[in-house]
């Protein structure tokens, strides 16, 4: 595992692996790394791809540095960048991962080459809210649940399980109050293009969301993937994959 120092003097975890254009891939809340482990036999094959574990996500302390906002992310993927001597990427994100890359390419458009983009829509609506706020208490989560569980207990540990999911049930509340613009706002001033995916059946991130987000970027798309919720990178990986090879392949000539 590889590192980079944050200019707040957090070490953050990187791997790489492949050879050929960079990629960033940029995973969600509660995840790590090892999201992107089923695509990298493939992406490796053209790309040069780094993986991190994000601030406050997988072997990090939970007082790593700042907090891990959207804004502090993306400057931690400057970080990257910078520390990696790379020139214009491409971003491929989920949830949390999708914002920290269109908040950089909406600040750094001399950074972000592409982004591909799922499980988000820019604000939290209310319907994103209450899908959130079913997840408290996590004392009461059951058999469906179970899965996630183990998946956060086993990358950031027993001890970080509640904090995790009532500090995001915390930040989606405040971001609400606050009117719910998490990164539309910011949109418009994305210069690159952008795929933007979004399950049939995602239920937080709206289809009305998704429309209007893609709508307010330059040159943004929109692609509506079936038999998928939130996670097409578990629910449909090889049209995930397809989707990324097709962009990939315009945006580098």
């Amino acid at each position: 595992m590889s590192h980079f120092i944050a200019d707040d003097g957090a070490k953050i975890h990187v791997r790489v692996s492949g050879e050929g254009p960079p990629i960033v891939m940029l995973h969600g809340w509660t995840s790590s790394h090892h999201e992107w482990a089923p695509f990298l036999n493939d992406l490796n094959r053209r790309h040069r791809v780094y993986r991190w574990d994000a601030r406050g996500h997988g072997g990090h302390p939970a007082d790593n540095g700042d907090p891990p906002t959207a804004e502090r992310m993306a400057r931690d993927f400057a970080n990257l960048l910078d520390h990696y001597g790379l020139g214009k990427v491409v971003a491929v994100g989920h949830s949390m991962g999708a914002l920290n890359g269109w908040v950089l390419a909406a600040q750094r458009p001399d950074l972000v080459r592409g982004v591909v983009a799922w499980g988000v829509s820019g604000v939290i609506s209310p319907e994103e809210l209450a899908s959130v706020e079913r997840w408290l208490p996590v004392s009461a989560w059951g058999a469906e649940r179970e899965r996630w569980r183990q998946q956060i207990i086993e990358r950031h540990g027993a001890e970080q399980l509640e904090s995790m999911i009532e500090g995001w049930v915390g930040a989606a509340r405040a971001i609400s109050a606050r009117g719910g613009n998490i990164c539309y706002e910011q949109a418009a001033r994305i210069e690159c293009p952008v795929l933007l995916l979004n399950g049939d059946g995602e239920v937080g991130n709206t289809p009305r969301d998704a429309r209007r987000l893609a709508e307010r970027i330059p040159g943004g798309r929109l692609t509506f993937v079936a038999d998928s919720g939130h996670a097409i990178h578990r629910d449909q990986p090889a049209a995930l994959l397809g989707h990324i090879h097709d962009f990939l392949t315009k945006v580098e000539g």
